[in-house]
C-alpha cells in the first residue's frame, strides 16, 4: 500500500459520491479551508492501482504556535473493504501524517469518521472534544411526493405546513448569491445567534462558502418572504444524492407563520425533484444542547443516525498532556 496526493477533482469527488462519503471530505470542501487560510492535504491510499481510502486532512492551529490536523467525516473507505484492510490502510495514512505533524508542529489528528463500522487503531486515544454533531436525522426522499407528507411524523407538523401555504409565505430560491442576497441571509442568522444564545460566522465566512458551489457540491441559499419581507433563509450543501441543511437564520417575531415548517417542507421538495437527491440530512440533533430545535426537527419523523465516535492521533504526547489539562481548567 502507498500514500499519494490526489489533486484531481473529478477523480476525488467520484470515489466519495461511490462510497456514500461526506460533503465534508469533498474536493470543494478542501477549497473552501484553503480560502478560510487552513492548509489541506488531500490523501489517498491504493493497493496496486486500487483506491481504498481518502482522506481530506485540515490544519487547525492551536495556542503557542501549535495545531492540529483533522479528518472531518472521514477518511473515506471503498465500500466493501474488510475491517482488516481498513486498518491497513488507515496505519499507511497515520504514518504520512506523523510525517507532516513533524514539520507542521501538530500535537495530534482527530479523526471523526462518517460511516461505521469504525475500528481505531489500538494506540489511539479518545477525543478531546467533539466538532460535527454526533446525531442527525435524515428523511428518505424516495417516495412519492403525497406519500413523504403523509409520513410526516406528527398531525401538526403537517398543519403547519398547509398553515404557511395559506398564510401567504412564498419560498424563493436563489441561482445567483450577491452581497445583497448574503446581508440578508447575515442578519437572519444573527438574529437566530442572538435569541438562542450562540456564536455565529462573520459575513466573510458565508461569502467564502457560497463561492466554492460547483459540477458536484452545489451551495444553495432559500428564503421565506411574507408581504415582501425576507422572515426565513437557510443553506443547503447538495452532494451526492444529499441535501444538508447546513445554516439557517429566522426572524422570531413572524413566528405564528409556521415558516420553517413551510420551509423544510419546501426545501425538501425541491431537493428531490429539482437536484435529485434521495436523503434529507436536518444536519444535528442533540436533546442536551438543541432541546427547542431537536423536537422541532423530530416533528418531521424520519430516521435518526449516531455517527461513530472519533479518536486522536497523538503525535507529542506531552504536549496532548497539556492541552488537554487546559481545556479541563477552562471549562471549570
Amino acid at each position: 500500500m502507498r500514500v499519494f496526493s490526489q489533486q484531481n477533482k473529478e477523480i476525488w469527488n467520484r470515489f466519495l459520491i461511490a462510497n456514500d462519503s461526506s460533503f465534508l471530505q469533498s474536493y470543494e470542501w478542501g477549497e473552501f479551508q484553503e480560502k478560510l487560510g487552513r492548509k489541506i492535504w488531500r490523501m489517498a491510499v491504493d493497493n496496486d492501482g486500487e483506491t481504498l481510502m481518502q482522506a481530506l486532512v485540515v490544519k487547525k492551529t492551536l495556542a503557542l504556535g501549535k495545531s492540529y490536523l483533522y479528518i472531518p467525516f472521514g477518511p473515506c473507505f471503498k465500500n466493501g473493504l474488510t475491517d482488516e484492510k481498513k486498518e491497513q490502510a488507515l496505519e499507511v495514512l497515520v504514518v504520512e501524517l506523523k510525517k507532516i505533524a513533524k514539520v507542521k508542529k501538530a500535537i495530534y489528528c482527530y479523526i471523526e469518521p462518517f460511516k461505521p463500522p469504525f475500528k481505531p487503531l489500538g494506540s489511539l486515544k479518545l477525543p478531546q472534544k467533539r466538532i460535527q454533531p454526533q446525531q442527525t436525522l435524515v428523511i428518505d426522499l424516495t417516495p412519492a411526493e403525497e406519500q413523504i407528507f403523509r409520513s410526516l411524523k406528527s398531525k401538526t407538523t403537517r398543519y403547519n405546513i398547509r398553515f404557511g401555504q395559506k398564510a401567504g409565505l412564498e419560498f424563493e430560491n436563489l441561482d445567483i448569491i450577491g452581497n445583497k442576497e448574503i446581508e440578508i441571509f447575515y442578519g437572519l442568522a444573527q438574529k437566530s445567534a442572538q435569541r438562542d444564545g450562540f456564536a455565529n460566522y462573520d459575513k466573510d465566512y458565508f461569502s467564502k462558502l457560497f463561492s466554492i458551489s460547483g459540477k458536484e457540491l452545489t451551495i444553495k441559499l432559500f428564503f421565506a418572504k411574507h408581504q415582501g419581507s425576507y422572515i426565513v433563509a437557510n443553506i443547503f450543501v447538495f452532494f451526492g444524492k444529499t441535501a444538508v441543511h447546513l445554516f439557517g437564520g429566522f426572524d422570531h417575531e413572524f413566528r405564528s407563520l409556521m415558516a420553517p415548517y413551510f420551509m423544510h417542507w419546501n426545501q425538501m421538495i425541491f431537493a428531490k425533484n429539482k437536484m435529485n437527491c434521495e436523503v434529507y440530512d436536518f444536519w444535528g440533533i442533540d436533546e442536551k444542547k438543541w432541546p427547542g430545535v431537536t423536537h422541532f426537527k423530530r416533528s418531521f419523523g424520519g430516521k435518526e443516525i449516531e455517527y461513530p465516535k472519533g479518536c486522536d492521533v497523538v503525535f507529542d504526547t506531552k504536549w496532548y498532556k497539556l492541552f488537554a489539562l487546559a481545556r479541563k481548567i477552562l471549562k471549570k
